[in-house]
């Protein structure tokens, strides 16, 4: 029998932290307008904006809010700041006044935001709610709000090597079939290799069969009662990257730091990443390098990689809230998407550029916009954070041989017994 690990301090403390550090309001604020007919507010001296540091982010959002400045006569001031950092940064500066108009955030810590009072809603026209999928509009709203205008896409996608693997592969049939004759773990060679016990990316082979995480109805939101990752595709799934495992096509020992380093030095055919990883494998294996949307599955379906979406957020201590809208919309418009995909290398959220020539025809980000159609958003509520664990723990188990379903039942009854104890703490 497995032995639970549940760490009930851990969940309370999160619980308390989220409860305590939400500001206290009487009423619930209006949505900040995007500027649909009403009365124009009265232009503010400066907005101030926290853009990620990253230096070509940065270097981006600098020469986009340097055009609004030309154009609407506002002085934007550019602060650069940790994006992992923001969300817990601003939940200090926001209320003391020290905060920015607007800051960055991916979709997934929205659920958080929110409970903490971090972000002001927006209020969006058809016009510009258009330019999305349905899934980026999905990722940013919650209790029927957006509280994010997106402003780029991200999600897994295959990497791999044009002098091992001279064709795209486009099912997970064909890796194993070269996993097969590859594979020679005594020389640290592997036909593939994916983070095995990292659920961001072992949930595509769970979901992609029929299982999920939680529960979702386009009107009443994320069921956290009804948990999809013990079911019988779920299982399917698991059992799948077990059977990796097994015939040591994945080492037990797996981890992106060793999968990286083992791609770059061209002992693997393909690998599972994010598209931050880009220039980190190019510069080691230059031409040679491929990028490709995420093989098929043996049921034919697409592999659903989480899809990420990251934007702006609008703070509710702005005293500029319709400017600050009005910058948000400027940042996220085709012109400054199309600058910032070129400068940053970052894949535009909106539907208008994904299929444009500009990311259709690259060599490398094409695959990420091909990939991203067939993408799930992350759940973006609070709850979203009691699955990682647990799932890591099951893949881990799962490595070693142990009955996927035992595994997959323990797993979530492990989340259930975290929700349940964060709900009746926050009561």
């Amino acid at each position: 029998m497995l032995k639970k690990t549940i760490s009930v301090i851990a969940a309370c403390t999160l619980v308390l932290a989220l409860t305590a550090c939400g500001p206290k309001r009487e009423a619930a604020p209006a949505p900040a307008s995007n500027g649909a007919a009403q009365e124009e507010a009265a232009k503010p001296a400066k907005l101030m904006v926290w853009a990620n540091e990253s230096e070509k982010e940065l270097e981006s959002i600098r020469t986009i809010t340097s055009r609004f400045t030309a154009d609407n006569g506002i002085e934007v001031e550019v602060v650069p700041v940790n994006a992992r950092e923001q969300s817990k940064t601003f939940s200090l500066d926001g209320p003391a006044g020290r905060g920015p108009d607007l800051w960055w955030a991916t979709h997934n810590s929205m659920g958080k935001n929110v409970l903490q009072g971090l972000a002001e809603p927006y209020d969006l026209d058809e016009e510009v709610l258009k330019n999305y999928s349905e899934e980026a509009i999905q990722a940013v709203t919650i209790d029927g709000k957006i509280y994010n205008l997106p402003m780029v896409v991200e999600t897994a996608v295959l990497f791999y090597n044009k002098k091992l693997l001279p064709e795209q592969p486009e099912s997970w049939s064909d890796l194993e079939k070269f996993a097969s004759t590859y594979t020679d773990s005594s020389q640290n060679k592997y036909g593939f290799l994916i983070d095995g016990t990292n659920f961001y990316y072992t949930n595509m082979f769970m979901q992609g069969n029929g299982g999920y995480i939680f529960g979702y109805d386009k009107d009443k939101g994320y069921d956290v009662g009804d948990i999809g990752l013990n079911n019988e595709g779920a299982v399917k799934g698991a059992q799948l990257v077990q059977s990796w495992f097994d015939k040591n096509y994945l080492p037990k020992s797996i981890t992106g730091d060793v999968m990286d380093g083992l791609f770059k030095e061209g002992k693997v055919g393909a690998v599972l990443s994010v598209p931050s990883s880009l220039m980190n494998y190019a510069g080691a294996l230059g031409d040679d390098l491929g990028v490709a949307p995420i093989p098929k599955l043996d049921n034919g379906e697409h592999s659903p990689s989480f899809l990420g979406v990251k934007g702006w957020v609008l703070s509710p201590y702005s005293k500029n809230k319709e400017w600050a809208a009005k910058l948000a919309l400027y940042m996220t418009s085709q012109t400054s998407l199309e600058s910032h995909f070129r400068v940053a290398g970052e894949v535009p959220a909106t539907l208008g550029i994904l299929t444009s020539d500009l990311i259709t025809k690259d060599p490398y980000f094409s695959a990420v916009a091909e990939q991203s159609k067939y993408a799930t958003p992350t759940p973006n509520i609070p709850e979203i954070s009691q699955t990682w664990e647990p799932m890591k723990n099951a893949f881990v188990f799962l490595s070693q041989g142990n009955d996927a379903k035992e595994v997959l039942d323990e797993a979530v009854d492990q989340i259930k017994e975290q929700i349940s104890i964060n709900n009746s703490s926050a009561k």
